[in-house]
């Protein structure tokens, strides 16, 4: 039989197996190189695989690269001749090969049934090339194997070769529920938080002894000799035998101050210090970071082993100021009806639902936070030292154009000191020996008179003291 084509013109003759059609990366694409650097390299493809690649046409998996393998030895197949694939260096050029008929009783070895075993097999009985300068490319041992028994050159296909592995079915589910997610996520709002301390971890403060019955009399003393009874002697101004300066409930009001207000001041001054010393600056800072605005924001702050607010709290540390009598003054201030409206929340403001109010929750409300904005939020907490560490910020996002919520946990670390007062201060003098965290910034607010950072309690408007044994 006349050859279909001349073997010589090529360095490297190559039989392929349906594993390299259909597993490997689409042929043009290889790095021939690895075979041969030179060439021209011919791929030939025996009918078996043929047939097996056109079985997986309909194949949910493998249907693509078979149509795709097919399309690629379409003109070789059309022409009988070898088409070229690969330009090069070097050139590869990809052909059907013609067998003769298979004399299985020869080939006792091999399993007319199995599909290795005729791609060998039909290798052996190929018309145009020589055995000696045939070659078996493939990835499987099994067809190596036999082709090595029958005295054929083999190869194995690197593995860089093949197409990555199709994910399973775990996987695609997976891959479609990201998806899914994704599309969602463009959907609704991408919020973000950050809650940053302002002061280095952990910071220290204090566990404070009560006084005893002895250091409560003599810090009574102290502020009564500081806060005497005021006599009231004022003239008759208008000749009326009557004094309108006269304040005739003074009286009662000192009393109760010296009788209630600074013996309770006395009990409860080492929790004042407390307070004073357990306040520490951190900053919330809330971001819409997606393409959508948050509708109906809801921000929550829950704080464990302390309080939040956002005003720095001011007791009488040093004793509480003794009243004084009332002074009649002519007219009175200019009453403005517009201070007892309700203010007006715009639907892009924040505003507070719950709080700052020394509690340990804090809810803010937006009816639309716009995409791109950034708000800020100044605010103390107020550390207990008689609660267990860290104490902790829980911040909670939802929106109802937004599917779950958004949590995030914000630890603070503190280191608790037992001490006595006066290891802290000096109430005779006034005068700090240990400085508070925002010792600065309680100072400097004082100065400018910041009556709205600053919140001053009276020791009436405290809680009752709970018995510490």
């Amino acid at each position: 039989m006349q050859p279909a084509f001349e073997h010589t013109s090529y360095s490297t003759i190559l039989f392929i197996d349906s594993m390299v059609a259909l597993e490997g990366k689409p042929l043009p694409t290889l790095p021939w190189k690895e075979i041969d650097p030179s060439g021209p390299i011919l791929v030939l493809v025996v009918p078996q695989v043929s047939k097996e690649t056109d079985k997986r046409k309909r194949d949910g998996r493998l249907a693509k690269r078979a149509r795709e393998f097919n399309r690629l030895i379409t003109p070789a197949a059309e022409s009988g001749r070898p088409a070229r694939i690969v330009e090069g260096p070097p050139a590869v050029d990809i052909a059907v090969a013609r067998t003769a008929r298979i004399d299985w009783d020869k080939l006792d070895d091999l399993d007319p049934e199995e599909g290795d075993a005729r791609v060998v097999a039909q290798i052996l009985h190929v018309f145009d090339v020589p055995d000696s300068r045939k070659m078996l490319l493939s990835h499987d041992i099994n067809p190596i194997a036999m082709a090595s028994r029958h005295g054929l050159k083999c190869r194995k296909m690197p593995e860089h070769w093949l197409l990555e592995p199709e994910p399973s079915p775990n996987e695609k589910e997976m891959t479609r529920l990201k998806a899914r997610v994704k599309e969602l996520e463009t959907e609704e709002p991408d919020l973000a938080a950050k809650l940053t301390f302002g002061v280095a971890q952990p910071v220290r403060i204090f566990r404070i002894e009560k006084l005893d019955e002895e250091q409560r009399k003599a810090i009574t003393s102290l502020i009564y000799a500081n806060n005497p009874k005021i006599r009231q002697r004022s003239p008759d101004r208008f000749g009326l035998g009557i004094d309108l300066n006269y304040d005739d409930e003074y009286d009662d009001k000192y009393d109760t101050y010296r009788i209630n207000t600074v013996p309770r001041y006395a009990a409860s001054v080492h929790r004042l210090f407390e307070v004073h010393f357990g306040q520490v600056p951190f900053t919330l800072e809330l971001s819409n970071i997606g393409h959508l605005q948050a509708e109906n924001l809801v921000v929550t702050l829950k704080a464990t082993s302390g309080t939040t607010h956002n005003r720095f709290v001011v007791y009488p540390l040093f004793g509480p100021v003794a009243p004084r009598p009332r002074q009649v003054r002519l007219g009175g201030p200019i009453i403005n009806p517009r201070d007892f409206r309700t203010p007006v929340v715009e639907r892009h403001e924040m505003h507070f639902a719950v709080g700052p109010n020394r509690t340990d929750t804090i809810e803010i409300h937006c009816a639309d936070f716009r995409h791109g904005r950034c708000w800020t939020f100044d605010g103390i907490a107020t550390i207990n030292p008689h609660e267990e560490q860290p104490f902790t910020i829980d911040i909670c996002m939802t929106a109802s154009n937004m599917h779950g919520k958004i949590e995030s946990r914000y630890p603070l670390n503190f280191d608790v000191s037992d001490v006595v007062l006066g290891d802290l201060v000096d109430l005779g003098t006034r005068t700090y020996h240990t400085p508070a965290p925002m010792a600065a910034q309680f100072r400097a607010a004082l100065d400018r008179a910041d009556k709205d950072w600053l919140e001053f309690v009276k020791i009436d408007d405290m809680p009752d003291e709970e018995d510490d044994e």
